[in-house]
């Protein structure tokens, strides 16, 4: 869960038309995923945390989102009461989180919890990768979090939530693609990590039961240091070379594709709006 052009704004291309224009390099590129704001390799470390469906998984790909799962008619509404329990839920999730991978390093640092160079030292995740300790604590986070959430979402909406869902949004035609989390590893895998630039893949999406109809939308946010005015904890603002480079952040690229005002959800602070 880095954020570079589309191809183009192709429409997503058939599975073997993609696995044939690429150099099968298994995990070529998946450091870069370090980049994307939810710092996860969700599909990667869990296939379960990828559009989870009526308890399965979606296994196809459809420009026009027809990926429905059965009983969809009864989750098409979120009532307010359980927007603000899923709500709460995430909120401790989130703190469950930091609190548990930062007692997991506790001999690592100097204090409880890391300085901001601390954070800036480099270090080797559990899969080998040379990462800053920012973003080694911040992927690790995630994994919790979001395993957590898959716990408490599993009795709050069943059927009616993904985990890390990847989308790829057109912006010339205002269209949006839901990418299955088998294609997701199939193209890392194959070496295709590049056709993957530009997608989007916030972390906890409640839907109807098609995550293309997206009721609310969460990204965790893990900032290193948790304290007064980190940045670390606002909405994405996309680099230069992306095709959303000074006309919205993070954030508004999510609401214009999925539709419902995204959240953020960061340990201490609870839900960002």
């Amino acid at each position: 869960m880095s954020h570079r052009p589309m191809l183009k704004f192709r429409g997503l291309l058939a599975s073997s038309m993609l696995l044939g224009a690429c150099v099968s390099t298994p995990g070529r590129g998946v450091p870069g995923h370090y980049a994307l704001d939810s710092l996860s390799n969700g599909c990667l470390r869990n296939p379960a945390y990828c559009a989870t469906l009526t308890g399965k998984e979606t296994t196809t790909v459809q420009a026009v989102g027809t990926a429905v799962a059965s009983g969809a008619a009864v989750l098409a509404v979120l009532d307010k009461t359980l927007e603000e329990h899923i709500q709460e839920e995430l909120v401790d999730c989130a703190n469950l989180a930091r609190s548990e991978v930062l007692i997991r390093h506790r001999a690592q640092f100097v204090d409880p919890t890391p300085s901001d160079a601390e954070c800036r030292q480099w270090t080797t995740d559990a899969q080998g990768r040379r990462v800053t300790w920012a973003m080694r604590l911040g992927s690790e986070m995630h994994e919790v979090a979001l395993q957590c959430a898959q716990g408490k979402l599993n009795g709050l909406r069943p059927g009616g939530f993904s985990l890390e869902p990847c989308y790829r949004h057109d912006l010339r035609t205002g269209q949006t693609t839901f990418i299955s989390c088998e294609q997701v590893e199939e193209l890392l895998a194959n070496g295709c990590s590049s056709e993957l630039k530009g997608t989007i893949r916030p972390d906890v999406v409640i839907h109807t039961g098609n995550p293309l109809q997206a009721l609310a939308v969460f990204d965790f946010k893990f900032p290193c240091v948790n304290k007064d005015g980190d940045k670390s904890s606002e909405w994405r603002e996309y680099p230069e070379g992306h095709p959303c480079h000074g006309l919205m952040n993070q954030g508004q690229l999510y609401k214009k594709a999925l539709g419902p005002e995204p959240v953020r959800v960061a340990p201490r602070w609870g839900i960002l709006r």
